[in-house]
């Protein structure tokens, strides 16, 4: 196989790097500066000035030639033209070497960039790996239980865990949708969480009947009200949080008759006992889960992660505790990711993944997390990836890094931005600034979000503020060329206010952030 990379003088020295132990590669420099200004006219002329200089076609010398760079136009031209194979590479030149090792499984294109072919490829890879390794048969001697139909334990990918709080205060329809929002998100368990110094033990066989309706995944029951958790084991819950100290003697008995699982703290909250030393919170934990194991009773063990500056032991010894515990015992181990990030004033994105990468570390199985908080919304969705990177790594013996799967979605992994102002020589440069006075079009806008159905919504008021149409889309380009057909902007200044608008409130709908019309997006103090 032969193979030629056509390029621009600016990214000429990248791209010769990038394949320099390719010894079936050309790297062709064109008189373009940057490689994303190529047409294939352009390409088809310089191949042919390369075949006059050679005296030979180049169909004769390589197999297909490689563009690189922000190229625009579907280069099907190229071969018609010179009769060569001509395809897109990929967006960045440090990314052609993940494409040639790929080249058997990857279709090039005339019209779309590598870079998707790729990415879908590791993906593709890493996720059939992750199945090789669920369809492991389970191996109870080294710790792995069954919680429902799910394999949980070491050899296995860590598990996500989605709290639904205060269910018992949620209507049917808002506990289906929350249920379903979480299945979406990734959760491999449901979290039925009830309310602390209430008893609603006669609501759970409608609660955990509607979680059963929608999924056959393992459901939990959260309280530290023995009756209600009675009433969930009886109910044939999957596992029941929390069994400690003061409940363990009456809940015996009923687990004993069934196949709930016991999540089991190092506490006895009926005295108020919560131990706050590495040792203590062991040596309790270990007696609690003794007492179940006696019974032939199945457990899982919950060390406590501690929020970040807890007072008595705090998130470091929670986290030593948390791996002295499973060096010392043969059982899963329950990861409170919720109590650090719930209660950290940071967005939960790089949170979760570096507290994944520790329950990865220190033997982690389930982790645990609501979305009760602003802040981390996308908590379950961002566990779920970040359990797979881990996963992958750990299984290859590699860094989190470049494994398939990734959490990088406010920033780029690779930072390659075109800028060409500076090429331009003595030409004026305007200086921008504001109108001091607007003159108002025929009508105005109120932009909002439909979150349930991430949609953009635009309302059109007349001048004389009545509303007159709703328009409702995906993305602004669809909501502003519709305002347009209906003749509903006069002005250019208000289709640009419009249309940085309609921006605005794609970029909050799709982060999760705060949208409000007029007012900045991103407004703290980090980003003045």
């Amino acid at each position: 196989m032969k193979i030629m990379v056509i390029t621009g003088k600016q990214a000429y020295q990248k791209v010769k790097n990038a394949v320099k132990k390719y010894d079936f590669i050309d790297v062709h420099k064109t008189d373009i500066s940057i490689a994303a200004f190529l047409t294939p006219n352009m390409i088809i002329d310089e191949i042919k000035s390369l075949e006059k200089e050679k005296n030979i076609r180049l169909s004769e010398i390589y197999d297909f030639i490689l563009v690189t760079g922000l190229i625009r136009h579907d280069l099907k031209k190229v071969e018609e033209e010179t009769g060569i194979k001509c395809y897109k590479s990929t967006r960045e030149a440090s990314d052609i070497p993940l494409l040639i090792d790929n080249l058997k499984d990857i279709t090039l294109s005339t019209k779309d960039y590598a870079d998707n072919q790729i990415i879908k490829f590791v993906k593709q890879k890493s996720e059939e790996e992750i199945k090789k390794a669920e369809e492991k048969p389970i191996d109870c001697s080294k710790g792995n239980i069954k919680i429902g139909a799910l394999k949980v334990g070491d050899d296995y990918p860590m598990r996500v865990l989605g709290e639904i709080v205060h269910t018992p205060w949620l209507s049917d329809k808002e506990l289906e949708e929350k249920i379903i929002y979480y299945l979406n998100s990734g959760a491999d368990m449901i979290d039925l969480g009830m309310v602390s110094n209430e008893d609603h033990s006669k609501d759970l066989k409608r609660i955990i009947g509607i979680a059963r309706d929608i999924t056959d995944k393992p459901i939990s029951v959260d309280t530290l009200n023995t009756k209600e958790l009675i009433e969930a084991i009886n109910l044939g819950v999957d596992m029941v949080l929390s069994v400690d100290a003061g409940n363990i003697e009456e809940l015996i008995p009923y687990l004993k008759d069934g196949n709930t699982v016991a999540v089991v703290l190092p506490t006895n909250y009926k005295v108020n006992y919560v131990p706050e030393t590495i040792d203590d919170k062991i040596k309790s934990l270990e007696e609690n889960i003794n007492k179940l194991i006696e019974n032939d009773i199945k457990v899982v063990g919950d060390p406590i992660l501690e929020p970040i500056n807890n007072n008595g032991c705090n998130f470091t010894e929670s986290v030593i505790a948390c791996k002295i515990f499973k060096e010392r015992n043969n059982v899963p181990m329950f990861f409170g990711i919720g109590n650090v990030t719930e209660l950290f004033d940071v967005d939960s994105n790089g949170a979760h993944a570096t507290l994944t990468a520790i329950g990865s570390e220190i033997g982690a199985n389930i982790l645990f997390t609501p979305e009760a908080s602003s802040k981390c919304k996308f908590s379950i969705k961002e566990l779920k990836i970040a359990t797979k990177m881990m996963f992958l790594a750990k299984k290859r013996n590699s860094l989190p890094k470049d494994v398939g799967f990734d959490l990088i979605n406010y920033k780029d992994k690779k930072f390659d931005e075109l800028t060409t102002y500076n090429n331009y020589k003595d030409i004026p440069i305007i200086i921008a600034e504001e109108n001091e006075r607007q003159i108002l079009d025929e009508g105005s806008f109120k932009i909002e979000l439909d979150r349930k159905n991430k949609l953009i919504v635009a309302i059109y008021f007349d001048r004389r503020k009545n509303p007159k149409y709703i328009i409702k889309g995906k993305t602004p380009k669809e909501i502003y060329e519709t305002a347009i057909r209906h003749n509903l902007i006069k002005k250019i200044d208000h289709a640009s206010y419009l249309g940085k608008e309609l921006q605005k409130a794609e970029i909050a709908l799709k982060i999760g952030k705060k949208y409000n019309q007029d007012f900045k997006l991103f407004y703290n103090e980090f980003w003045k």
